[in-house]
C-alpha cells in the first residue's frame, strides 16, 4: 500500500483526487493540503510514498516543492498547464496528469508508479539480474557481459552491440534487445538506440554522452522515460 498526500490550492481539485485515491485499495490517503509549505513539513517528517501536487500554488510552486523534497517521496503532477512536463521529470516525478483528470488516466498513473517502485526494489536485491547474454553472430554464439555493453545500435533487422571489448553484429532488431535486457540497466532512448544507463556521462539537450565520449541522440518520445530512469540518481540540494 502506498501512503499518499494531495497538494492543491483549490479545494475542488483536492476533492476529486481524494475520491480517486479512496477508490483504489492499494492507496492510503494520509492527508490533503492547500498549503505546500505544510505539505513539505509532512514529507520531511513522515513516510510519504507518493504526493499528487499542483504546479501553480502560492508560497511554493509544485516544482519548487519537488526540489526541496528531493528523494523523500515520489510525485505525480496534476495541473491544467502542460508546459511544465519536461521540467517536472527532472525531479522525482513519475507522471503528469492534466486537469480535469479522468479516473482511467489516474489508474494508469498508479499502475505506472507501482511498476517503477517494484523495479526499483527488485534492482536492489542481489542476484536479480543475469550478468551476461548470448547473441548469434555470423559465425558463432557470442557471450556478452552486460557490464561491457555501452549501447545497442539498430539498422533494419540487424543490431550492432557496442561493448568495451568491440562490436558484435546480430540478426536481431532493437525491439528484440529491448525486451531481453533489464529495464533497470538499459533504456531505449531513440528508435535506433538502447543505452546502458550506467555508462551515461552526461545529458545535454537532445544528446546523451557516454563514458567513451560517444554521442547518442535522444528521441522526443523517449525523453520522459529517460528522466524517470535517472530520477532516483539525481541529487537535489536545498535552497
Amino acid at each position: 500500500m502506498l501512503n499518499c498526500i494531495v497538494i492543491d490550492d483549490e479545494r475542488a481539485a483536492i476533492d476529486v483526487l481524494s475520491n480517486y485515491v479512496n477508490r483504489l485499495p492499494q492507496l492510503n490517503l494520509l492527508a490533503t493540503f492547500t498549503s505546500p509549505v505544510e505539505a513539505l513539513e509532512l514529507i520531511r517528517t513522515q513516510a510519504v510514498d507518493l504526493a499528487f501536487v499542483d504546479i501553480r500554488m502560492p508560497e511554493l510552486s509544485g516544482i519548487e516543492l519537488m526540489k526541496l523534497a528531493g528523494s523523500r517521496c515520489r510525485f505525480i503532477i496534476t495541473t491544467a498547464y502542460e508546459e511544465y512536463a519536461l521540467e517536472g521529470y527532472q525531479y522525482h516525478n513519475i507522471d503528469y496528469l492534466v486537469k480535469p483528470v479522468p479516473f482511467e488516466r489516474f489508474v494508469r498513473a498508479i499502475d505506472k508508479t507501482q511498476s517503477i517502485l517494484r523495479r526499483s526494489t527488485e534492482s536492489e536485491r542481489p542476484g536479480t539480474a543475469d550478468d551476461y547474454v548470448f547473441i548469434k553472430t555470423e559465425s558463432r554464439i557470442q557471450k556478452i557481459e552486460l557490464n561491457d555493453i555501452l549501447f545497442v545500435e539498430g539498422l533494419g533487422n540487424y543490431v550492432t552491440v557496442h561493448t568495451t571489448r568491440g562490436k558484435f553484429v546480430s540478426l536481431l532488431n532493437v525491439k528484440d534487445l529491448e525486451e531481453a535486457l533489464s529495464p533497470d540497466l538499459f533504456l531505449r532512448v531513440h528508435r535506433s538506440y538502447i543505452i546502458s544507463l550506467g555508462k551515461i556521462d552526461f545529458v545535454e539537450g537532445n544528446q546523451i554522452f557516454l563514458d567513451n565520449e560517444t554521442s547518442i541522440p535522444l528521441g522526443d518520445t523517449y525523453r520522459n522515460q529517460l528522466w524517470t530512469a535517472l530520477d532516483k540518481k539525481i541529487i537535489t540540494g536545498r535552497k
